[in-house]
C-alpha cells in the first residue's frame, strides 16, 4: 500500500468511542508549504498527501458499502415484509459483468443481494418502492453528503429542522428528481443518476469512513447510535457517554442485517482468520481527470471480554478494489486487535465446527450416492 492513500476508523458502538483513526501517510509536519497547501494545489502533486484526518473529513463514493443503508431504510418503509422483498435481475441488466462475482441473475431477494452485493436488486428496490427520503433521513444522522449537503464530520450539530428541510427541498429536486427518469425496463440508462446512484454507493452521494462506520454502529448495536465521543475525561472530569438516536426502527431490522452481513463476509473468513460481520464496497470515482476505483470494507466483530462490538472501516484510494482492503485489514488491523484483546468471532467456534459437521456430512452423502448411481 505504499503507493496509496489509506484511511481506518475503529469504533466502540455502545459508547459512540472513536478507538483510533489512522492514516498513511502521515502528514509533512517538517514541510509548511505542503502541510498548507489547498487540497487543489496537493491533487496537482505525483505523490499522495494527507494534512487532515482522512478518516473523518475526506468523503468520497462510499460504493458497496453504501448498500448496508438502503437495507436499512427499506426496513424503516417495509417493515419486516423488505426481507421477503424480491426482483428479477436479467443478465442484460447487470451492471457488474466481470471479475470473480458479478451480480448474479434470477429472482433475487434481499439478503442474496447483500450477500452478492447486487447492483441490480439495489438500484431496483431504492427506485421502486420510493425508499428516497428514507435513505435521506439515514444520510442526516450518519453525516453522509449527498449533492454537496447535509452531512458532518466529527459530530453532528443541533438538530436544525429548517435547515435540514433546506437540504431535503434541494434534493427532492436534483438528486430525487433526475432526467431522464428510471425506466424499469432500461435501468442501465440511469444506473448512477440520483436514486440509482445513490443506492449502491455512487453518483452525488459522498461518505467519510467515520459515517460509513457510524452507520455499521447503528447496526451492531441493535439499531441505535451513539455519538462519537473523543475525550474520555477533561481535567480528571469522566465524559459521559452521549446520547443515541435510532437508525433502525426496531431492533429486529438490525439483527437481520447483521446475519446478511455475516452471510456477506463468510468466504473471507480464511483470509482474515476470524469471522466477522462486514460489506465490502469498490466505488468508482474521478481523481486527477482519471477514473479510479478505491477499496472499501467496513465489518464488526463482538468485544472479546463483555458485551458490544467494535467496528472497524478501512478505505485505501486508487487501488484495485475492495479485495485490497480486506487484505489490509487482514494484515494489519484485525491481527493487532486480536493481540490486544479486543475482539472474537461473532460465529461461535462451537457453531462453526457443526457447520463443518454437517457439510462433511452431506458431501459423504452426496459421494455415496454418486458411487452407488
Amino acid at each position: 500500500m505504499y503507493d496509496n492513500r489509506v484511511s481506518v476508523v475503529v469504533m466502540l458502538p455502545s459508547t459512540g468511542d472513536v478507538l483510533a483513526s489512522a492514516v498513511y501517510p502521515l502528514p509533512p509536519i517538517h514541510n509548511w508549504d505542503q502541510l498548507t497547501m489547498p487540497v487543489k494545489e496537493q491533487n496537482k502533486l505525483a505523490q499522495w498527501i494527507t494534512t487532515s484526518d482522512l478518516g473523518f473529513t475526506h468523503a468520497t463514493q462510499p460504493g458497496s458499502t453504501a448498500k448496508i443503508l438502503t437495507t436499512m431504510a427499506s426496513f424503516n418503509k417495509l417493515g419486516l415484509d423488505a426481507a421477503n422483498k424480491t426482483f428479477p435481475v436479467a443478465s442484460w441488466e447487470r451492471i457488474r459483468t466481470k471479475g470473480l462475482e458479478p451480480d448474479e441473475t434470477g429472482v433475487i431477494t434481499l439478503e442474496r443481494a447483500v450477500a452478492k452485493s447486487n447492483n441490480v436488486y439495489f438500484i431496483k428496490l431504492a427506485n421502486q418502492e420510493h425508499l428516497e427520503e428514507d435513505m435521506g433521513t439515514l444520510y442526516l444522522k450518519t453525516g453522509m453528503f449527498l449533492h454537496g449537503v447535509g452531512g458532518y464530520y466529527y459530530g453532528r450539530p443541533a438538530p436544525n429542522a429548517q435547515e435540514e428541510e433546506k437540504w431535503r427541498d434541494l434534493w427532492r429536486k436534483t438528486e430525487f428528481n433526475t432526467k431522464p427518469r428510471y425506466n424499469p425496463t432500461n435501468i442501465r440508462r440511469t444506473r448512477a443518476k440520483g436514486i440509482s446512484g445513490m443506492a449502491w454507493g455512487q453518483g452525488e452521494l459522498i461518505a467519510t469512513p467515520a459515517a460509513i462506520a457510524r452507520l455499521i454502529s447503528g447496526v451492531a448495536n441493535e439499531g441505535n447510535l451513539v455519538a462519537n465521543r473523543f475525550v474520555l475525561k477533561v481535567s480528571d472530569a469522566v465524559q459521559p457517554v452521549k446520547p443515541s438516536i435510532k437508525l433502525a426502527n426496531d431492533p429486529k431490522y438490525a439483527a437481520l442485517i447483521t446475519q446478511y452481513m455475516i452471510t456477506q463476509s463468510a468466504p473471507k473468513v480464511p483470509i482474515l482468520g476470524l469471522s466477522v460481520a462486514g460489506k465490502t464496497g469498490t466505488p468508482e470515482r474521478i481523481w486527477k481527470a482519471e477514473g479510479i476505483n478505491d477499496g472499501w470494507y467496513v465489518f464488526f466483530a463482538p468485544v472479546a471480554k463483555g458485551t458490544g462490538n467494535i467496528v472497524v472501516c478501512v478505505r485505501i484510494e486508487s487501488t484495485k478494489g475492495s479485495s485490497d482492503a480486506v487484505h489490509l485489514a487482514a494484515k494489519h488491523v484485525i491481527p493487532l486487535l486480536l493481540k490486544k484483546g479486543y475482539i472474537k468471532d461473532i460465529v461461535p467456534t462451537t457453531a462453526k465446527t457443526e457447520d463443518a459437521k454437517i457439510k462433511s456430512t452431506v458431501q459423504t452423502v452426496a459421494k455415496t450416492d454418486t458411487s452407488s448411481n
